[in-house]
């Protein structure tokens, strides 16, 4: 990456970063809204020993759900929105723009998840004893492949040529299976569930914050690996019209 591109690519990010940020409905049902599911699934549970089980596994599902919505309802949702936005349709029209763009959108949605997560974890992990630095660093490095296990879903919605104003009920729809269906397969085994969520990518994100990712390295390569191939077919691919083709 040349070095004014990449001045580029910095700036472009904190702009991206920051207008996320500034929006109050993002951040209560992101990072608000697992916060209080999570305790109070702990009240209900009404078992003295709740707190003395493995935070990890405890909170596997809510880490999980929080990087599959900065993936899906950031990420993707705002690939989407900006793409249609006057700015982008004037300037991203060669294959460069279209680069810092795209690594601009990445590297904001990357920091937003990993801050959702820092806030996550100190707002969660205090019931179960002291914080600690190692294992803070571990779980962030999970979430991360998690989110962008999920990008990979996210690049391949945004790819259609699909607007912004119907964007938001697929997404939800998606969601909303995803965590419908693990629910079902985490509280009852059955054949039918166990098929079903052999393809649930929360099921997988879940597998991957509870056991770590040293147990799952298969799974980590092929996400790594497919979500290189489908960014560099969004560099190509993405679809922008210019201004001018109106006219």
């Amino acid at each position: 990456m040349k070095k004014g591109m990449y001045t580029r690519v910095l700036t472009l990010t904190r702009l991206f970063a920051k207008e996320h940020l500034n929006e109050p409905i993002a951040f209560f049902w992101i990072m608000i809204s697992p916060c209080a599911l999570f305790y109070f699934f702990a009240i209900t549970r009404q078992d003295t020993s709740y707190f003395l089980s493995n935070y990890t596994a405890a909170s596997a599902w809510f880490y999980a759900y929080i990087s599959s919505s900065v993936a899906l309802f950031g990420f993707a949702f705002y690939i989407i929105g900006r793409r249609e936005s006057g700015f982008v349709r004037s300037f991203i029209y060669s294959r460069e723009s279209r680069a810092i763009f795209l690594y601009s959108h990445f590297l904001a949605y990357s920091l937003i998840s990993i801050a959702y997560c820092g806030a996550f974890y100190p707002a969660t992990r205090l019931p179960f004893g002291g914080y600690e630095l190692k294992e803070f660093l571990d779980i962030t490095l999970r979430f991360y492949i998690c989110f962008v296990m999920f990008c990979i879903l996210g690049i391949v919605f945004a790819l259609p040529p699909i607007n912004f104003q119907n964007s938001n009920t697929p997404l939800s729809i998606i969601s909303f299976c995803m965590l419908i269906l693990g629910v079902m397969g985490a509280s009852r085994t059955n054949e039918m569930t166990d098929i079903i969520n052999s393809g649930n990518p929360l099921m997988f994100a879940n597998r991957l914050m509870a056991e770590g990712l040293e147990h799952n390295k298969f799974i980590v390569i092929t996400i790594l690996l497919t979500f290189a191939a489908a960014f560099s077919g969004t560099l190509k691919y993405l679809r922008i019209n210019p201004v001018w083709s109106r006219y």
